[in-house]
């Protein structure tokens, strides 16, 4: 049955534990904060060591899951087998969800996205053989839509050669037909013994499929959907991080929340991780202030990106061509620099139209941030009802986005930004189909891009 955590905790607060859980969602931090709760309520900590049973996603094996799930435990008391970040519920129907793992892990867990990729060549019964030395590239849109289901994913060319290389280096091969969960299924159906309990977490499942279907008759699921609403994603966002905190006896600075955000994407896993870092650097100090943010966490290259866009607003050639030398050090992908920089232009392009559009009050670029929420943002919000979008429109975005692209955007004019759209478009496609130098190439576009005139 679908249930909710608090509910599963009382329950077995009550002596009542179900056989078994399916935790999922792409919401990472809840999906493991929920499975370490469930397992601490299940097992006193003297007995985790030998009566907790735990497998790997990329280890799976359903024959060792099933005779776990069905032999006693060492010794006496409850047996947990768990088997964390599962592919056995991954089919066409989930495949974009797959296809997000991947993309957002290549760069920060570039094992997970190779291991998440592998389950994907299952769905589409493709080899890695078949696909390396740029054969992928013989996939037409309608050959990827028939074997991965859904949309063509225009953008597969951008992070493809970069996992497949992955894949290859991590010697994961991946590819052959989905596991076959029949077995695994009887078990549920005809029961696994008292004291046992089969405890399950998954990035993305598919509900038709019948291991779902089995696991949510005889058992409990837990789902943990990351907020799609951006108010409600912040809104948890601070609430956990301050939860955290209080417990330590800490405090985030008002303005520290959305640098901390920025530079972990919100997320609340990765920024947890990074607030254990700023609990140690402040020592006995009970506040943690921007500072400490920019002190201790590490600049990514995506934030390097965002400086380079920065100084191309400014039109300062010197610096921006320092960050990109600075962006290739770091081994940044140079597809990955330009996307930045298009998205950049296309955002100041749409701020330029906002602001000549007479929807919204006047804007002036001396403007604070403050005022800014108060007398413009409310107007832009309402773009969104009135005209719909999502996505890469720019009234969808941040607030502070909003009001730096409204800043910039009239440092360029209408023609100047067609013109770069233009001229990003055509180095796109000769970066993916020649031999041009990339660093030579992106160099003589920073230096027009800040060319004043």
């Amino acid at each position: 049955m679908q249930g909710t955590l608090k509910t599963a905790l009382d329950n077995i607060g009550r002596g009542k534990t179900a056989s078994c859980y399916l935790i999922h969602g792409d919401e990472e931090y809840l999906v493991e904060d929920a499975m370490n709760r469930i397992i601490d309520g299940i097992l006193p900590p003297d007995q985790k060591d030998l009566n907790l049973f735990h497998m790997e996603g990329e280890d799976e094996d359903i024959g060792a899951i099933c005779n776990s799930i069905l032999t006693p435990p060492l010794i006496p008391g409850k047996k947990v087998v768990l088997v964390r970040n599962t592919h056995l519920f991954y089919s066409k129907a989930s495949s974009s969800d797959v296809i997000r793992e991947i993309t957002s892990n290549i760069e920060k867990e570039p094992r997970r996205a190779a291991i998440a990729f592998a389950s994907l060549m299952e769905i589409a019964g493709w080899s890695l053989e078949e696909l390396k030395d740029e054969q992928w590239k013989k996939i037409s849109d309608d050959d990827w839509r028939s074997a991965i289901g859904g949309t063509a994913e225009a953008d597969r060319r951008k992070w493809l050669p970069k996992v497949i290389d992955l894949c290859d280096r991590l010697k994961i091969t991946g590819g052959g037909k989905p596991k076959d969960t029949d077995k695994l299924e009887g078990v549920l159906k005809s029961g696994i013994p008292d004291g046992n309990c089969l405890i399950m977490t998954a990035g993305a499942v598919d509900k038709r499929k019948r291991l779902f279907k089995a696991m949510k008759d005889v058992g409990i699921v837990l789902s943990f959907s990351m907020a799609r609403n951006e108010a409600e994603r912040k809104g948890l966002f601070k609430d956990k991080i301050r939860d955290v905190l209080v417990k330590r006896g800490k405090r985030l600075a008002p303005d520290a929340f959305l640098p901390l955000g920025e530079k972990t994407g919100f997320k609340l896993r990765d920024s947890l991780k990074e607030i254990e870092k700023l609990i140690v650097h402040v020592g006995d100090r009970e506040t943690i202030d921007r500072n400490d943010i920019e002190a201790v966490i590490e600049k990514t290259a995506e934030d390097s990106v965002f400086d380079l866009t920065a100084a191309i607003m400014e039109k300062n050639a010197g610096k921006a061509l320092q960050i990109l030398r600075q962006l290739f050090d770091q081994g940044a992908n140079h597809i990955l620099i330009l996307t930045m920089i298009a998205r950049e232009v296309r955002l100041l392009f749409q701020g330029n139209i906002i602001l000549e559009s007479g929807e919204i009050p006047a804007f002036r670029p001396g403007m604070d941030y403050r005022n800014f929420q108060a007398g413009i943002y409310p107007s832009v919000k309402n773009l969104v009802d009135k005209y719909g979008g999502k996505g890469k429109w720019l009234a969808t975005q941040h607030p502070y986005v909003i009001y730096k692209t409204f800043k910039n955007a009239g440092r360029f004019s209408r023609e100047e930004l067609i013109g770069y759209m233009k001229h990003l478009a055509d180095l796109d496609l000769a970066l993916k189909s020649s031999g041009i130098d990339p660093q030579l190439a992106l160099k003589r576009l920073l230096i027009g891009m800040c060319r004043r005139r």
